[in-house]
């Protein structure tokens, strides 16, 4: 599966992560060979695998970078979305909750401080939730706005929408190479009727990799995005995809069914 790439991504960021508090300064150092050794390849016997498009700075202001560190013995590369200045949703990075790190918010290269911003997080500011696969990280300090670095909105409380047959954009990558891809919002009973590793439940929302491409780029926690008459809307974090030469649906945590927990592990304030 695709986590491998994952773990040994997290493997060279563990040999220079540094944890000095505060806002640190760009250029951000990478591991050029290591991301060109990973980076997961487009795969020639599947004709719907991608690696989707180049996204650029200031695209998507929400995107976020997590890495984290636990107990100082091993690290985990989440993607979130920054929902308010001090706060990012993700995926659950991991269960233990004495976890520290940074964040990287905003896409770049690491080379300019204009479009990317790097935050510490502390232990104490991982919040997780008790049952399904969500996590929220409070940030040491506040984001600064630019037009680089911006929240996205989550679902309003009347929103009751299933965002069925709306095309949704993920975008991910590993380390520096930040792509994305569009797919069609597929309705949770066709995605149960041709996933053959997941039990779908209400919290989960899916794509379709038939239409709109196999994402060969994917990372736990992405954030899947919609837009309607008021612009993008986060309605879901990654939480289960296969090899990109396979087709299944991709498996996201439907964020409309835990504004509640959100509320309280956050400072999100939704609007009616």
């Amino acid at each position: 599966m695709q986590f491998y790439s994952a773990v040994l991504v997290v493997i060279g960021i563990v040999g220079v992560f540094a944890m000095e508090s505060g806002v640190h300064q760009l250029p951000i150092q990478m591991i050029g060979d290591l991301e060109q050794d990973l980076r997961p390849l487009v795969v020639d016997s599947n004709q719907l695998s991608t690696d989707g498009y180049n996204a650029y700075p200031g695209q998507f202001p929400y995107y976020a970078r997590l890495f984290t560190m636990f107990d100082g013995a091993g690290g985990i590369l989440n993607i979130g979305s920054l929902i308010t200045p001090n706060y990012i949703l993700t995926l659950t990075p991991s269960r233990n909750l004495n976890t520290q790190g940074y964040a990287i918010l905003g896409i770049g290269d690491g080379s300019s401080t204009e479009t990317q911003q790097r935050i510490n997080y502390s232990q104490g500011g991982l919040q997780l939730h008790p049952i399904h696969d969500i996590a929220t990280v409070r940030l040491d300090h506040p984001v600064t706005f630019t037009k680089y670095v911006q929240p996205i909105r989550l679902p309003s409380l009347s929103d009751s929408r299933t965002y069925e047959m709306m095309e949704g954009t993920i975008v991910s990558g590993y380390l520096e190479t930040i792509r994305y891809l569009r797919n069609q919002i597929m309705s949770n009973d066709d995605c149960q009727k041709v996933h053959p590793d997941r039990v779908i439940h209400s919290n989960h929302i899916c794509t379709n990799a038939y239409v709109g491409g196999s994402f060969c780029s994917s990372v736990f926690g992405s954030g899947l995005m919609v837009e309607d008459e008021n612009g993008p809307v986060l309605v879901g974090a990654l939480f289960s995809y296969n090899l990109c030469e396979q087709t299944y649906p991709v498996v996201y945590e439907r964020l409309s069914e835990h504004r509640d927990w959100i509320s309280m592990n956050s400072d999100y304030v939704f609007d009616f």
